[in-house]
């Protein structure tokens, strides 16, 4: 795996979020682009399943990961962007690439990482506190990048209640 880790916990002291602020090397995953609300890209997971099994990577497969391009307040439903990817422990032979499934390069950096457990229908609510109490009330501001979340478990084998997604703010020092 080509991620390294920095983690320093972050205590802002007042509010209730675990948030650990830690640094990343760019890494590649593999994905299909989801174009529509964010809460219907199972529709793209399930289709880049599909091509891991088609092409015989089950095994390959380290963790799942959503890329959300568009912040969904501003941005109309129908016209937000994500990606559905898998992380690789080996990069896939160009035979193994699809017209639908591309490598995309996720860039290192400084990132606010959140752990939430629980349905990922409630996953909501944490980018709001996270956007609208966590960081105007921390040292850090977003930038540019896309956040990202990585699902540690398999939704269909772990209960919601049990499933972990560890959600990645990009930031900067203010």
């Amino acid at each position: 795996m080509d991620i390294t880790r920095i983690r320093r916990p972050y205590n802002d002291g007042e509010l209730n979020v675990n948030i650990t602020i830690e640094t990343r090397d760019t890494t590649t995953v593999y994905g299909i682009r989801h174009n529509g609300p964010y809460m219907e890209i199972d529709k793209a997971f399930n289709a880049l399943w599909d091509w891991v099994v088609a092409v015989d990577l089950p095994t390959q497969v380290t963790c799942g990961m959503a890329i959300f391009h568009d912040d969904p307040t501003k941005t109309a439903p129908q016209s937000c962007r994500s990606d559905a990817c898998v992380q690789l422990k080996q990069p896939p032979s160009e035979l193994q690439l699809s017209e639908i499934v591309k490598p995309i390069e996720i860039a290192g950096g400084c990132f606010a990482l959140y752990r939430h457990i629980g349905p990922y229908s409630a996953l909501e609510p944490v980018y709001h506190q996270f956007y609208h109490q966590w960081l105007p009330a921390s040292d850090y501001q977003k930038t540019a990048q896309p956040s990202f979340e990585i699902y540690i478990n398999n939704p269909l084998d772990t209960p919601p209640d049990e499933l972990i997604t560890d959600i990645y703010f990009p930031v900067m020092a203010k």
